[in-house]
């Protein structure tokens, strides 16, 4: 069920990020403690050799660093706009 909500809230942040253009409503230190503990579990999961600690973990690290990705690119490329528009239409 961890591995849904968290799938999830990471998408919908991506999806809220590329469509305003605007990293406001992802912090990047919430992007990074996630790439960093999904990191950890999945090196654990390895050392363990235990798939169902590996592979949800290994997709977060995939997310994690995706959402940072994407803060390195639109919090350079463009400066907030009126942000809270897009989010109420």
């Amino acid at each position: 069920m961890e591995l849904f909500s968290r799938m999830s809230s990471s998408l919908l942040l991506q999806g809220v990020v590329i469509r305003t253009e605007c990293v406001e409503f992802m912090p990047f230190y919430l992007s990074l403690s996630t790439l960093l503990m999904s990191a950890s579990f999945a090196v654990y999961g390895v050392l363990l050799r235990d798939l169902f600690i590996y592979l949800p973990n290994g997709l977060g690290v995939v997310l994690g660093a995706t959402q940072l990705a994407l803060y390195a690119y639109y919090s350079r490329k463009w400066r907030c706009k009126d942000t809270s528009a897009p989010l109420l239409a």
